[in-house]
């Protein structure tokens, strides 16, 4: 391979791999900068979930037709146009003023990733055609995938205690600019492919999610029985349902579910929805803790989430070589195992607990996640032929992402209605009338620890209460978080196809993650 040649597709590695840190940097990097947001713009816990929801909420809903428009009109193309959009929203982030602008930017921002993310593994796979090649290309995307979730509240913190919380979304100006012109330079054109748009099954698609996410969020304050949460449920469950009949029938539907024929395919996408539905909900929470439990700022809360990121980097690249050289299912077992305990391990923290005796559990959460995304992402781009990378890719990150949303949302109710529980029980012992404890309660949901003050005076035993109420609440979203984690682990030692032989040549598509013949149904074992 001529040396110009090897230079420009390692420009072009470097570029997609930028587009795709930022995307998933932006899913995490706001937590850090939440409670200043909570104090200027007025908002509650719900609205704090919001903030964080609609990026991925969106981020899921538009992901599948970013995937059919870039197969469609070019990965290119389509890639530069998201960058673009992604950037304006991330600048109406910084300047908004009120929680729905905040929120309408986030959402922008989400409809911009879901465009440009799927063409960056799509034109992966087309740059690296060699099986062993690609998958040592797809662990160093799966590795800043990786490495991004757990920097972002590193990186937030600092950037809030210098600049402000608007400049977590102001960075993102220049950094999209320089990305689109080098990527206009050192982009190869992927020749477009004719697909029609799904316009059915996108609107069906954004109304299930929607609904449902607007229902877990607001369950809490509104009432898990009240008429306007059973409503969106109901709905979300009967839209779901005419969606998935949408798409059966489709001759080009936005989610092929013939792809989920492939035992391997569909074994790696649950592994990839676990991922996430664990890992954002807890890291929302645990952000929340350490600065607000805890009372570290933003900087510290920040770098005390180090534990986190160095695991998931070294890990990151080990993995990736690992799931070239062998079988992907160990490390993504090991790896679901490793960040499922540590979460469980983290229940055990209080109030009050020093951070030198609970950081260890941090390890080997950042570890498993960086062994688990490299060997899952390398294996299910293995499962299928070039020419559906890109939808392929588009249904796995968007699966990704509704587990995300997901996430945020079962998480952020179970910690929700743990702390209103929990501050229930204290507020009664402390002799309060029923209906200014209630009082009490629902200002602490709605406003955060910091909005309520049964007595007059904020003592410090109350805050006490108040702070082992959020962790109470923070033990059950950890819990349920680590349990999803095991779970994913038992289903991929099962469900997973194991490749017990010897390394083959480089000749062999079957090798390690490579490409496979359709036909052959050589992983459906």
């Amino acid at each position: 391979m001529p040396e110009d040649h090897r230079s420009r597709r390692a420009w072009a590695l470097a570029v997609l791999c930028a587009a795709q840190f930022v995307s998933m940097l932006d899913i995490t990097v706001v937590n850090l900068a939440l409670p200043s947001i909570r104090r200027e713009l007025g908002t509650g816990v719900a609205g704090l979930q919001w903030i964080v929801g609609a990026y991925v909420l969106a981020f899921a809903c538009f992901l599948l037709s970013g995937g059919s428009l870039g197969d469609r009109l070019g990965r290119r193309r389509v890639f530069l146009w998201g960058l673009t959009v992604f950037t304006a929203g991330s600048l109406l982030c910084a300047a908004a003023q009120s929680l729905g602008v905040l929120v309408a930017g986030r959402a922008v921002q989400g409809v911009g990733a879901a465009l440009f993310v799927p063409a960056t593994l799509a034109v992966l796979t087309h740059l690296y055609p060699e099986p062993g090649e690609r998958a040592r290309a797809i662990g160093v995307w799966s590795g800043v995938s990786a490495l991004a979730l757990p920097l972002g509240p590193v990186l937030g913190g600092v950037l809030v205690d210098a600049l402000g919380w608007a400049s977590v979304f102001w960075i993102n100006g220049p950094f999209g600019l320089a990305t689109v012109v080098l990527a206009l330079r050192v982009l190869p054109a992927v020749p477009a492919l004719p697909r029609r748009f799904d316009v059915p099954g996108q609107l069906l698609a954004v109304g299930w999610l929607g609904c449902l996410a607007a229902a877990l969020i607001e369950a809490e304050r509104s009432g898990w029985s009240s008429p306007g949460i059973v409503s969106l449920l109901g709905l979300a469950g009967v839209l779901l349902a005419a969606f998935l009949a949408v798409e059966h029938r489709s001759a080009e539907p936005m989610v092929p579910l013939s792809l989920f024929r492939d035992r391997r395919f569909a074994a790696c996408n649950g592994v990839l929805f676990a991922v996430a539905f664990g890992l954002l909900g807890s890291f929302l929470f645990l952000s929340l803790f350490v600065q607000q439990v805890q009372g570290y700022s933003p900087s510290q809360a920040g770098l005390r989430m180090l534990p986190l990121l160095l695991p998931a980097a070294v890990a990151a690249p080990v993995a990736g070589r690992l799931a070239a050289r062998y079988d992907p299912a160990l490390p993504m077992v090991c790896g679901l195992l490793s960040t499922g305990t540590g979460l469980l391990v983290l229940t055990t923290v209080e109030a009050t607990t020093p951070y030198a005796l609970w950081w260890p559990a941090l390890v080997p959460v950042g570890a498993g996640v960086g062994l688990t995304m490299a060997p899952t992402n390398a294996a299910l781009m293995g499962s299928v032929p070039p020419a559906r990378a890109g939808i392929a890719s588009a249904t796995s990150i968007a699966g990704q992402q509704v587990g995300n949303v997901l996430g945020v949302a079962v998480v952020g109710a179970v910690v929700a209605t743990g702390f209103s529980a929990s501050l229930t029980e204290r507020v009664d012992r402390l002799g309060l009338p029923p209906s200014a404890g209630r009082e009490v309660v629902r200002e602490a949901v709605d406003g955060g620890p910091e909005a309520v003050d049964p007595a007059g005076a904020r003592d410090r035993a109350w805050r006490e209460e108040v702070d082992a109420a959020l962790t109470d609440g923070m033990h059950r979203g950890l819990a349920v978080s680590g349990g999803v984690y095991l779970a994913g682990a038992a289903a991929a030692a099962v469900l997973v196809p194991a490749r017990r032989r010897p390394r083959a040549g480089p000749a062999d598509g079957r090798r390690d993650g490579g490409p496979q013949e359709p036909d052959r149904g050589a992983v459906r074992r």
